[in-house]
């Protein structure tokens, strides 16, 4: 559900799964003077399956990994507002594709170059965000993304 509160900002309201303590919904808002990114809702599943296909450095694990300390902080930080604070802002991506190539063994001193193309989620900021949502039982995050990843994230990764 998408809610205007002002000519730049916009709430969109992320439903949580039922048994999620104290609150059962997360309001985000699109960051304000970024002109050139569109919000997408996508599926949690197919954004969280993307985003582990990133480097391995990058990929932030499962929230039930994570110390009880951090998930309590994160259970703090998407709460609703106070009265005078903001809402979170949701997360920003990006949407890649690279070629990368490998080099595989073949004989005793000949390697083969192999390439395959890499599809994954990069962050800008949000991927802590993303990972506790997804914990908490969420099907569809709004995400910005540029114009131009638009249409691909719809087709990887719309509900």
């Amino acid at each position: 559900m998408r809610k205007i509160i002002s000519q730049d900002d916009e709430l969109f309201h992320v439903q949580l799964g039922a048994d999620h303590p104290e609150y059962q919904s997360v309001a985000l808002r699109r960051r304000s003077g970024c002109k050139n990114y569109k919000v997408v809702e996508v599926d949690a599943d197919k954004l969280i399956h993307y985003s582990n296909l990133n480097r391995p450095d990058f990929v932030i694990a499962p929230v039930e990994c994570w110390q009880p300390s951090e998930r309590e902080a994160f259970f703090q930080f998407l709460a609703p507002p106070r009265p005078l604070e903001k809402p979170v802002e949701m997360p920003i991506i990006s949407f890649n594709d690279e070629c990368v190539v490998q080099y595989v063994r073949k004989w005793c001193f000949f390697k083969v170059a192999v390439r395959h193309r890499r599809i994954y989620i990069g962050y800008t900021n949000g991927r802590h965000r993303t990972r506790y949502l997804y914990y908490a039982g969420a099907k569809l995050i709004p995400v910005m993304c540029p114009d131009s990843d638009v249409s691909a994230l719809k087709f990887y990764c719309g509900p």
